[in-house]
Order: structure tokens, then C-alpha cells, then sequence
């Protein structure tokens, strides 16, 4: 007999598949369980309605791309720079199609998932801690500080979300960059924009990996707290 954790999982699994193929408006709680394998009142035991489930599925593909972030700057501090985490998130977006349709607010597929409300603490988190992390590489001039913090948030996240929503907008205007391409755009505009003159210092790069570390430990942690499926034996 499967574990709560692994019956979750298969359940977070079969929904992901089925929102891909159908988009979220068709999908039910009954498709879930069919594709699951299980029964229908097996899920309820793990999400407490359809909403939460398709948002624990999303919520899912946000822990895992964080997980792969946060081993990239444990490998390389470079990548707890603006632009290259920007790039790197964008790639690694790129791949997930879940991921996609939610940066892409693509109702095709997510409906209005794409634009729930319960979305906004996940939204908060990740706001505090890009604060967190900026006031930190201010402090350390690897970002410039001749700029306002609070114009710094905006810009990058104009400058992303412009990204993310390019290509469905433009359509086949949007063909002459591949991901690739468009991620090294993205990485090329916040590196000339946010980060300081002048090539970084690798000596306070490597000082301060840990403490960076930490913080997107700090931010899996809580996003993962996030993602229901476990049964109330659990």
C-alpha cells in the first residue's frame, strides 16, 4: 500500500497531466481520481477542494525550480545575482509548462487559477525575500545603490513579467528569439541596469553564499509549507 506522501504525489502527478491536456475549466476532481487510480473521496482526504489542489500542483513546480536555484548558488554565487538568477529562472520556466502558463497568465490552460487571489502570501514570500536579498547585495556593492530599492523592485519585476508576457503578445514576431536567446536578453538588460559597474567580487560573492543560501532555504521552506497533500493522519 502506498505512503500518504507517495498517494499525494500520484495525485498531484495525475492533475498536473490532466490541466495540460484539458485546461483547468475542464478538469474534475473525478478526472483527478480516475487518472489517479484511486477513489474520488481518497482525494478529499488530501485536498480540501479543487482550487486547492490545482494550486498545490503549481505551487509544486515553484518548489522544485526553487530547489534547482538554490543549488545553482551553492555551485556558483555569481547566480545570487539579479540578472543571473533572472536568466536562469526564465530557462528553467521555459521548460515547465505548468510554470509557463502561470508567468504567462495563460487562462487557456489555468483558467482563473491564473489570477486566484489565494496566490498572493506565495507572491508575498517571494517579494520579502527579494528584498531581503537586495538590501543585502546593496550593502555589499554588488548591485547599484545610486538607485531608489523600491524602483529597483519595479523594474525587475516589469522587466520579467515584459519577458514572460512577450511571446504570447506577440506571437510570431516573438519566433526570432529562441529561449535561449531571450533568456541572455533578459540576464543582459538587469545586468546593465541593477547590478554595479564593473565585474563582481568574487571574494565577497563567495562571503556571503552562505548567508544567501540560507535565505532561499528560508523561501523553499516556506513555499513547500504551502503545498498540501498530506492526510489528516499525517
Amino acid at each position: 500500500m502506498p505512503g500518504q506522501h507517495e498517494r499525494g504525489e500520484r495525485i498531484l502527478d495525475a492533475a498536473a497531466e490532466l490541466v495540460l491536456r484539458w485546461g483547468y475549466k475542464r478538469v474534475t476532481i473525478e478526472d483527478v481520481a480516475k487518472h489517479a487510480g484511486i477513489g474520488k473521496g481518497t482525494v478529499y482526504l488530501h485536498f480540501h477542494n479543487r482550487t486547492e489542489l490545482f494550486l498545490s500542483v503549481l505551487v509544486r513546480e515553484s518548489v522544485e525550480m526553487t530547489a534547482q536555484l538554490m543549488d545553482a548558488v551553492k555551485r556558483d554565487p555569481m547566480m545570487m545575482l539579479p540578472a543571473e538568477q533572472a536568466g536562469m529562472v526564465y530557462r528553467e520556466v521555459m521548460k515547465r509548462p505548468l510554470l509557463r502558463a502561470m508567468f504567462s497568465r495563460d487562462v487557456e490552460i489555468l483558467g482563473d487559477l491564473a489570477l486566484d487571489p489565494t496566490m498572493e502570501p506565495l507572491r508575498r514570500v517571494k517579494i520579502d525575500l527579494f528584498g531581503d536579498l537586495f538590501q543585502v547585495l546593496r550593502e555589499h556593492g554588488l548591485v547599484r545603490t545610486d538607485q531608489d530599492f523600491a524602483d529597483q523592485r519595479y523594474l525587475m519585476t516589469a522587466v520579467q513579467t515584459g519577458f514572460y508576457l512577450a511571446r504570447p503578445m506577440l506571437g510570431a514576431f516573438a519566433d526570432t528569439h529562441d529561449d535561449d536567446a531571450a533568456a541572455e536578453l533578459l540576464t543582459h538588460t538587469l545586468r546593465e541596469a541593477l547590478h554595479a559597474p564593473g565585474p563582481p567580487d568574487r571574494d565577497v560573492l563567495e562571503a556571503l553564499a552562505p548567508k544567501v543560501t540560507a535565505m532561499f532555504e528560508h523561501f523553499h521552506a516556506a513555499l513547500a509549507a504551502t503545498v498540501h497533500g498530506s492526510s489528516p493522519e499525517d
